[in-house]
């Protein structure tokens, strides 16, 4: 599987974007729908909006993840570097 990464400001992004985008095809598709009394071009639109939504939020796009995490390192990778650093000094 492939692997994408967002930073948390990018998962909320992502859901704002969601939201918005979702609500605003909903209302457009509930308005042509009454308007024009045809639930099956509602539904397309609303589809639609979902597809558009889809290719915003799902790939890992870089807006996404301007804000990376840096992680400590492990306590096991922290003491292998203390114990080569104090060989080294020892040399």
């Amino acid at each position: 599987m492939f692997e994408y990464h967002i930073d948390f400001q990018g998962q909320n992004k992502a859901e704002q974007i969601t939201q918005g985008v979702i609500s605003a095809f909903g209302v457009i598709a509930f308005l042509v729908g009454l308007t024009l009394q045809d639930i099956r071009l509602s539904m397309y639109i609303f589809v639609a909006g979902i597809a558009v939504t889809f290719l915003l939020v799902v790939p890992a796009w870089p807006y996404l993840n301007k804000n990376p995490v840096s992680w400590l390192p492990s306590r096991e990778k922290a003491l292998a570097q203390e114990s080569s650093k104090g060989k080294e000094k020892s040399d």
